[in-house]
């Protein structure tokens, strides 16, 4: 007993450190996670782009009705903001869901290799990066037919996508292990998110509800605060300096989380999977 606690902050101190040295060493888990992408589109003939086409007709099939029922027919302006939700909440909530069963799907090579944990999690957020890149095309497509006035404030969608990243891994590095461990709650997360898509401004937009009590809602909505940190820019638009403090707090909030949760459960991973 009193050798394991005296090797307890020793163990601590390495989780740690994994989490920097891996990422550090990226090219490791991103050479990887381009794999992983072009595997899943092997034998195709337009390989990932395939990703983009998917989107591209839902945004373009579901935009136009809805933009004619909500938007006043005025799809210039309607198309470019539910494009840029969508791809930033397919990224996000994409992201949550792989993330759940990322351990899962990695038995074979956690029980056969001893490389850190944290590696498929950045392997995997790395895969979604590539799928955001590949839909980011999609923007720049609705720009060239709708020319909507940008210009420097558009960069800080690339602070915006960073601060999504951090809480994502944050958020990641929880529910990883806790899916790992209870099953059950990979379900629950899917559910939610569910039901968050529909509360959150992505197809309808904050200028079309009524009544004090419902924006208050939405300002409860912490995914709201993620799309609009890279939307607002992509549209020209700067976000208030409430919406930054808000992505950056949750951002720290998560990653401290989800570094508490890898640092004292990571070495059960391999035993629950």
């Amino acid at each position: 007993m009193l050798e394991t606690i005296a090797q307890r902050p020793r163990r601590i101190e390495t989780a740690a450190a994994e989490l920097f040295t891996v990422l550090r060493h990226w090219e490791q888990w991103w050479v990887l996670a381009w794999a992983d992408t072009k595997f899943r589109y092997r034998r195709t003939t337009l390989g990932p782009i395939w990703i983009t086409l998917s989107l591209a007709a839902t945004v373009f099939s579901v935009g136009i009705l809805y933009g004619t029922i909500l938007g006043n027919g005025n799809l210039p302006d309607y198309l470019p903001y539910f494009a840029i939700g969508m791809i930033v909440w397919t990224y996000v909530s994409m992201s949550m869901i792989d993330g759940c069963t990322v351990f899962i799907k990695a038995t074979s090579i956690i029980k056969a290799m001893p490389v850190p944990p944290v590696l498929h999690v950045y392997r995997m957020m790395a895969g979604e990066l590539v799928v955001l890149a590949h839909n980011a095309l999609l923007v720049v497509v609705l720009w060239l037919l709708f020319q909507w006035p940008i210009g420097w404030v558009t960069l800080l969608a690339i602070p915006g996508i960073a601060l999504d990243t951090i809480a994502l891994l944050g958020a990641i590095l929880t529910f990883s292990i806790v899916c790992t461990r209870f099953r059950d709650f990979q379900q629950i997360i899917s559910n939610v998110l569910q039901l968050m898509f529909f509360v959150t401004p992505i197809i309808w937009t904050p200028a079309s509800l009524k009544g004090a009590t419902m924006h208050f809602v939405i300002r409860l909505n912490p995914f709201y605060y993620f799309i609009e940190v890279v939307r607002q820019p992509l549209l020209g638009v700067a976000p208030d300096v409430m919406t930054w403090i808000i992505v950056g707090s949750l951002a720290l909030v998560l990653l401290a989380l989800g570094t508490t949760f890898y640092v004292r459960l990571r070495h059960r991973v391999a035993f629950w999977i």
